[in-house]
């Protein structure tokens, strides 16, 4: 079974998944600042106060997590580019050693 790598393939997906992880990064943004508009609609009375503390601690909670989740999207992209570039180097290298090989028996 042959396993074959197309850097190219591997870059554009990289790229593609930064670019993910910026637009997601921006939404998320957006959302925050879209969330923090509404105030505190739930007043301020005992129960309101009771909503009021589950929201945040609910809405923190979720956006650490929709933070880790843009950081490891991001992560993947940069990981996925760079592993474009060393298969990249390690072909060219592969192919100057064979020409070089080839040029020494005389072919």
């Amino acid at each position: 079974m042959a396993i074959e790598v197309d850097p190219d393939g591997l870059g554009g997906s990289g790229r593609a998944l930064g670019d993910v992880a910026t637009r997601f990064g921006q939404a998320l943004t957006a959302f925050q600042a879209e969330l923090a508009a509404f105030g505190r609609p739930w007043g301020s009375d005992d129960i309101g106060s009771l909503i009021g503390a589950a929201h945040d601690e609910v809405s923190a909670f979720a956006f650490e997590c929709f933070d880790s989740a843009l950081e490891e999207i991001a992560a993947a992209g940069t990981d996925l580019t760079d592993m474009a570039v060393r298969y990249a180097e390690i072909e060219a290298a592969i192919t100057q050693g064979f020409d070089g090989l080839r040029r020494a028996l005389g072919g």
